[in-house]
């Protein structure tokens, strides 16, 4: 009889824990084809702070070691907030960018409500012309199980996805020149 009542309880807290845990990890992926070289297209985007000048929500960047793995870049967004972001990857024959942001805790960032993103950005040969993929995974910056909607996981993919198109049609405008 205990074993019963044990898997009986056991069974009624399940649902209960699965609403206890936090937000769930979102991911966003935007691509864009661009009527230039992929080294065309590179030579736009492998430093890692070039993102100030061909990311039109970008308004400065500073890296605190260059393009070097490990380096932190902090950029500023149009509206005036600041995030860091660490480089992970920087690969010129894969073409590909791998970094994320460095999370601070509590802190809501206006306009881009994650707490946490990765994200990697790849060149790809696409017949003399080029792919350009950006490809990231992060949290909302809410962590409750109700968050308002302007933090809810699909204002959070609608920002990440809306930060994506921004920089790749930028990107596509100036490999395009």
């Amino acid at each position: 009889m205990n074993k019963l009542k044990l898997l009986i309880i056991s069974l009624l807290l399940i649902p209960a824990l699965s609403l206890a845990h936090g937000p769930s990890r979102q991911k966003v992926t935007e691509s864009i084809e661009i009527n230039a070289s992929p080294d065309k297209v590179w030579k736009v985007i492998n430093d890692f702070c070039s993102i100030q000048d061909w990311h039109p929500g970008i308004k400065t960047c500073a890296s605190d070691n260059g393009s070097e793995i490990g380096a932190i870049r902090t950029v500023e967004l149009e509206n005036g907030e600041k995030i860091k972001e660490k480089l992970f990857k920087l690969d010129p024959e894969k073409k590909r960018i791998q970094y994320a942001m460095e999370p601070e805790k509590g802190r809501v960032i206006e306009g881009f409500p994650v707490a946490t993103h990765g994200a990697t950005i790849t060149v790809s040969d696409n017949g003399g012309n080029s792919t350009v993929e950006w490809k990231g995974a992060f949290y909302r910056a809410f962590p409750g199980q109700q968050p308002p909607p302007e933090l809810s996981d699909a204002a959070c993919k609608e920002a990440v996805s809306k930060l994506y198109t921004d920089g790749l049609t930028s990107i596509k405008a100036l490999a395009e020149k």
